[in-house]
């Protein structure tokens, strides 16, 4: 089936490439954006093997890997020197990249396509009129034969449609900031170190800009703390950096004021199913989780391709039945397995338990393929329309 109109709200990763799966597919497309222009924020993203290959599929590979660069490995320390986690990449390409400049490489395939993209519309709510999907946008509704609600990990939409609960917010989120280096030791290295389960101070290089490397910078905070954190002096706050990490500083000798660094919170929400008639949720609105895993970006881009074959396959609203069958337990195991690592990194006290457990798995035989295998699963595309009912 073809030429369906398809309704998605939300210009982040997940609406974005959600629109461009369906308008590659030849389905007339509309995104409903609240901000006045594309608002990618945030510091770099890790895309694990199999996202690169579903950037692949969705037809921005090459765009994608122009602006983004390979992490050949992830490793974690903790402060007395044992390794807690270690996970090569070895023939499966790992790739980081700005949000910001993911954000732009969508939308211009978006345009490319000819998906209609309205920035500055606020949707109120989405309903179902039948098998059609409504969007309401400051009181004017329009009629989609499918709707994706796409608008990230704190959107009340999806549990005002009955498809998840409302999210919650962790009690820890993180300080991040992007600093421009002339030089960086480890430039395909995604490096972490920690400090009981209190303290994670992470190090990622996320793209080229000339001769620079852009690196994000990663410190873990509880919500609560991060009013003092601005009311403290930075350079108390440094000094916490380098005792833990002391081959940092020429990333912590760049940070000259708190305005530097940004908060991000993390939200969960549990979905009890991606579908009900013609609306659909995908992304972070779905299936939000804490960042442990590094997932989200790659599990939202793999929705949208499931997504876009289910219904080529099975027409609008029995194809996103199909979708929620094939995902739905896929995304709820990586929202467990992220939730029970959570306190591993991001907890009150002292992590000795922590230490001993990871660094003692790494001594185990198989253990180390088996943490691979757990976030970085061998490079594949989506399963295809008929192999998801």
């Amino acid at each position: 089936m073809s030429g369906h109109r398809i309704g998605i709200v939300g210009a982040g990763t997940a609406g974005l490439a959600t629109a461009i799966a369906f308008a590659r597919a030849g389905h007339a497309v509309d995104v409903f954006e609240k901000h006045p222009s594309l608002a990618t924020l945030g510091a770099g993203v890790l895309i694990q093997p199999q996202g690169v290959a579903a950037l692949d599929e969705l037809g921005v590979g090459a765009a994608f890997e122009a602006i983004s660069v390979p992490i050949e490995r992830l490793v974690g320390q903790c402060e007395r020197g044992w390794t807690l986690v270690d996970i090569p990449y070895r023939d499966l390409q790992a790739r980081a990249v700005s949000r910001s400049a993911l954000g732009g490489v969508l939308e211009r395939e978006c345009v490319a396509l000819g998906v209609r993209l309205h920035y500055g519309c606020d949707v109120h709510a989405i309903s179902a009129d039948g098998a059609t999907g409504v969007v309401d946008v400051g009181g004017v509704r329009h009629g989609f034969d499918a709707v994706a609600i796409a608008n990230g990990a704190s959107s009340r939409l999806p549990a005002a449609c009955g498809l998840a609960t409302d999210s919650t917010l962790y009690d820890w989120g993180a300080l991040w900031s992007l600093v421009d280096l002339d030089d960086w030791p480890d430039p395909h290295l995604l490096a972490q170190r920690y400090g009981g389960t209190e303290r994670m101070f992470g190090i990622m290089p996320t793209e080229r800009v000339g001769r620079l490397l852009r690196v994000s910078l990663f410190w873990s905070l509880r919500r609560d703390r991060y009013a003092a954190w601005r009311a403290a002096p930075l350079a108390e706050w440094k000094r916490e950096l380098l005792a833990l990490w002391p081959a940092s500083r020429p990333v912590v000798d760049r940070i000259h004021s708190h305005e530097q660094l940004a908060f991000a919170s993390y939200h969960h929400a549990r979905p009890t199913r991606l579908a009900a008639g013609p609306v659909c949720i995908v992304g972070d609105a779905a299936h939000a989780m804490s960042p442990q895993l590094g997932l989200g970006t790659t599990l939202a881009v793999q929705d949208a391709l499931t997504m876009a074959a289910c219904v080529d396959a099975a027409g609008p609203v029995a194809g996103l039945a199909r979708y929620s069958r094939s995902r739905l337990r896929t995304v709820r195991a990586y929202q467990a397995l992220s939730r029970a690592l959570t306190p591993c990194f991001q907890a009150d006290g002292q992590g000795l338990w922590r230490d001993l457990l990871f660094a003692g798995a790494l001594q185990v035989p198989g253990s180390r393929y088996l943490m691979h295998r757990s976030i970085a699963a061998p490079r594949r595309c989506v399963r295809r329309a008929w192999s998801a009912g």
